[in-house]
């Protein structure tokens, strides 16, 4: 089974598309690694933060034997931080009493911290107090998220703020991270390239398209002639081929036409030169023998069958002419009944039927008349009194004229009954038929013997004329 080329484009498109999804998957993929994997570093960055503000604090604490005042311990809790967090990026930090109420002014800060988190922390540093361990939670959603961290401290001995702790908090915005903008882009690229390359194959399989059904077109008609081109190269090499295989044919054709023509005519000067030689021999024999006879009576029956053969070469002089003769056709609204009947011309030895059902076609009524005589005057002399024949008519799109009859039927040896001179009547001149199918062919239709189980039939077909008047 063959596929379309519009299939294959299709099916291209598919495995691209195939193709950039996959790209894609592994794209998101990727990022969710990658957002995990920051997830966690942000937590490992917040907890070694919070456990180096412990540590320094440690140091900062150890050798106090007794609590300083409060301003010198924010001073040195502000310098634990600020030492603490040298190396640090982003971190916001804090060391505050569990109940910054009972340890007013207690506190140092580095940064600042949300107020919408102030609770969260709050509780963070309760939970961890009362843990006394390090605590991490990461807060918010995939791509905007906040960590903290919190330690417990030990307090001075014997100050009230022993219950204090530190707080590290690390916010994240993946939106605004290069890897986001990259993995965005990239995804962007592939959904633009994806839509570029439909558009692209869709506007190159319609152009295809619409320019393959306007050959197809053209080659469908009754004169396709030579195809223009149209602007796609590969088509345009095939119809180059085309045009040039149809001047190719042109040319065998009017080569056969000719030889055609030329074999015609050898036949016609055949038949003619037999359907001329016998009348002039039986004038010759009938002249020789008026001259020989004594006789008065034999010398006019000489003169009177020399008159018959002068006829019949008038006869078949007037035939040629008429078959020579290029008809001109003139259409007009025609009356079928009318047309028939004159046609028949009167009562006739033959039973005939004729039911053109009352139509009214636009014709030429002399040609068609001529033909349809041709076709009568054929059947009649080939018909016996016992048989019949029968005209039908029918209209659709064509007119239909169907003449068949119950006769003999016509001898297959004759060959083509339409060729010029070819008769199986001792008196007939075989140009009839060929006269008829000239008639009809000059209005644009056909006149063929359809096949018939019994006698002869032949059918007329007649388009609606175009300069009906």
């Amino acid at each position: 089974m063959s596929i379309s080329l519009r299939a294959r484009l299709f099916g291209l498109w598919l495995m691209s598309l195939f193709g950039s999804l996959v790209v894609a998957v592994l794209i998101i993929g990727l990022f969710r690694q990658t957002a995990a994997a920051h997830r966690e570093r942000d937590r490992a960055v917040a907890a070694r933060a919070c456990q180096a503000i412990t540590a320094h604090y440690d140091f900062y604490t150890a050798n106090m034997d007794a609590a300083p005042d409060a301003a010198a311990f924010r001073a040195g809790l502000r310098v634990v931080l600020l030492v603490a967090l040298r190396r640090e990026r982003g971190i916001v930090a804090a060391i505050e009493p569990s109940d910054p109420s009972a340890n007013p002014g207690v506190a140092a800060m580095y940064g600042t911290i949300p107020a919408a988190l102030s609770s969260v922390v709050t509780d963070q540093i309760n939970d961890a107090i009362a843990a006394d361990r390090l605590i991490v939670t990461t807060k918010g959603g995939f791509l905007n998220r906040t960590t903290i961290a919190t330690c417990p401290l030990g307090g001075p001995l014997g100050t009230p703020v022993a219950n204090i702790a530190a707080v590290t908090v690390l916010q994240a915005d993946l939106l605004r991270s290069a890897f986001t903008r990259i993995a965005f882009g990239g995804l962007a690229v592939l959904l633009v390239t994806m839509l570029a390359s439909a558009g692209f194959l869709a506007r190159l399989v319609l152009g295809f398209s619409r320019r393959l059904a306007g050959v197809e077109t053209a080659l469908a008609s009754d004169q396709p002639g030579l195809l223009d081109l149209t602007g796609e190269a590969e088509l345009d090499r095939l119809i180059n081929a085309l045009n040039a295989a149809t001047t190719r044919l042109d040319a065998a054709r009017a080569r056969i036409a000719q030889s055609e023509r030329l074999a015609a005519l050898g036949r016609m000067a055949a038949g003619l030169a037999h359907e001329i030689c016998n009348p002039l021999g039986a004038i010759r024999l009938r002249a020789e023998t008026g001259l020989a006879a004594a006789d008065p009576a034999r010398r006019a029956a000489a003169l009177d069958r020399i008159l018959v053969e002068a006829a019949r070469l008038e006869a078949l002089t007037t035939s040629l002419l008429g078959f020579a003769a290029t008809p001109s056709p003139q259409p007009r609204a025609t009356d079928l009944d009318a047309l028939i009947t004159a046609a028949i011309g009167g009562p006739v030895a033959v039973s005939m039927t004729a039911d053109p059902t009352g139509i009214i076609w636009p014709l030429d009524p002399i040609l068609t008349r001529s033909a349809l005589e041709n076709l009568l005057r054929n059947a009649i002399a080939a018909c016996a009194p016992t048989d019949s024949i029968t005209i039908t008519a029918q209209a659709t799109q064509n007119l239909t004229i169907t003449i068949a009859d119950t006769g003999p039927g016509i001898d297959p040896a004759l060959g083509d009954p339409f060729e010029p001179f070819t008769t199986g009547r001792a008196d007939g001149i075989g140009l009839g038929l060929a006269i008829a199918r000239d008639m009809i062919r000059a209005q644009g239709g056909t006149l063929v013997q359809a096949p018939a189980t019994v006698g002869a039939a032949f059918v007329i077909t007649l388009p609606e004329a175009k300069g009906e008047t």
